[in-house]
């Protein structure tokens, strides 16, 4: 799966919380601060849920592709 920016940013801010999973709200607000918009982050957060590459359970987003995790560290 290619990403694009916004993608990536999205997953290096998921991957940046330390117990694997963060709530919706604490996500959003920390991907406010580098300039998504509500809009932005549901399209997002959409599109990556639906290709697997993220979770949510109970509004807690976690990271299912694990991979991603270790690209991000790369680069």
């Amino acid at each position: 799966m290619t990403l694009t920016e916004k993608e990536k940013l999205f997953i290096e801010a998921l991957c940046s919380y330390p117990h694997g999973h963060v709530t919706q709200d604490s996500l959003r607000g920390r991907l406010e601060a580098h300039g998504f918009t509500a809009d932005e982050f549901k399209d997002i957060k959409k599109r990556l849920l639906y290709s697997g590459v993220i979770g949510i359970v109970y509004g807690n987003i976690t990271l299912e592709d694990e991979s991603l995790r270790e690209q991000m560290t790369e680069e």
